[in-house]
C-alpha cells in the first residue's frame, strides 16, 4: 500500500513560493509553500512495497523520508488556486528544505545538466516570498525565470522527468543512473521564494521543459496540496 497521508496545513506552515525553471519555458510556480523546516526529516519508515517495476516512478527523495506537497495538480494550492496550469497541469512542488537528496524517480539517462545560478551568482538564493515588496519579487523573477538549477532524465520509454530549483547538481550528460540514484540536493535558484523540489513529466523536450503528462506515484498515488508523502525509492 503506498504511504502518504493529508494534512491540512496552518498559516504558520504556509509561506510564498513562486518558482521558474532555467533551460526551457518559465514554470511559473505556486505562489504558496509548505517547505519542511531542515529539522523536519520525517520518520524513518520500513520498507513496505515490493521493488517498483521498470515503468514505475517513485517519490525523488530517499527511502523512508516524508515531505509535504506544497502545490498539486491542477493548480491544487490547498484551498487557493495556483499557476500549476498549462504547461504545468500535472506538475508538483515538494516541500524539500534546503540541501536535501534529491534522486531520480525511475531509471534512465541525464539527457540536461544545467547549472545557470551557481553560488554567488543573481538567482542562487531565489526571490523575495510574502514579505517581499510585489514590485522587488515581479523584478527578481523577470530576471532569473530561465535561472533555477534543473536536471532531465530521459527513460526508456521516451518520457523524460525534470527536477527543477536544485542548489548542486552531482549529475551529467549522457550519465545513465537508476531509480534511487542521486542528482543533487534541492534549494531555491530561480524565480523561487524558498527551498523546494519542482518535478513532472514531459515529453519531447529532453533539453528543455514543455507540457506536464498525467502520471501516478507507484509510492503515493496522485498526491495533493498538504498531503505529507513518504517516499519508497530504492528502499532495501
Amino acid at each position: 500500500m503506498p504511504i502518504y497521508t493529508r494534512y491540512v496545513l496552518t498559516p504558520v506552515m504556509l509561506f510564498g513560493l513562486v518558482g521558474c525553471v532555467g533551460a526551457g519555458d518559465p514554470d511559473h510556480q505556486s505562489q504558496s509553500s509548505t517547505a519542511a523546516s531542515a529539522g523536519d526529516e520525517g520518520q524513518s519508515l520500513p520498507p513496505s512495497l515490493p521493488p517498483a517495476p521498470p515503468t514505475a516512478y517513485r517519490l525523488p527523495w530517499s527511502c523512508g523520508q516524508s515531505y509535504y506537497v506544497n502545490q498539486g495538480n491542477n493548480g491544487d494550492l490547498c484551498g487557493r488556486l495556483g499557476n500549476h496550469l498549462g504547461v504545468e497541469e500535472f506538475a508538483w512542488d515538494f516541500g524539500l528544505p534546503m540541501r536535501t537528496r534529491v534522486v531520480a524517480a525511475r531509471a534512465g539517462v541525464v539527457t540536461l545538466a544545467d547549472t545557470p545560478s551557481p553560488p554567488g551568482s543573481e538567482c542562487y538564493q531565489g526571490c523575495p516570498g510574502q514579505g517581499g515588496a510585489d514590485l522587488e519579487q515581479q523584478a527578481c523573477c523577470s530576471k532569473c525565470l530561465y535561472s533555477a538549477n534543473k536536471v532531465n532524465v530521459q527513460h526508456a520509454d521516451g518520457v523524460i522527468s525534470s527536477y527543477s530549483h536544485l542548489d548542486e547538481l552531482v549529475v551529467s550528460v549522457g550519465q545513465k543512473v537508476a531509480a534511487g540514484d542521486l542528482l543533487g540536493y534541492s534549494g531555491t535558484t530561480g524565480c523561487s521564494t524558498g527551498p523546494h523540489l519542482h518535478f513532472q513529466i514531459m515529453f519531447g523536450c529532453p533539453q528543455g521543459y514543455c507540457q506536464s503528462l498525467p502520471m501516478t506515484f507507484d509510492d503515493a498515488g496522485i498526491p495533493a496540496c498538504g498531503d505529507k508523502i513518504a517516499s519508497q525509492n530504492a528502499c532495501r
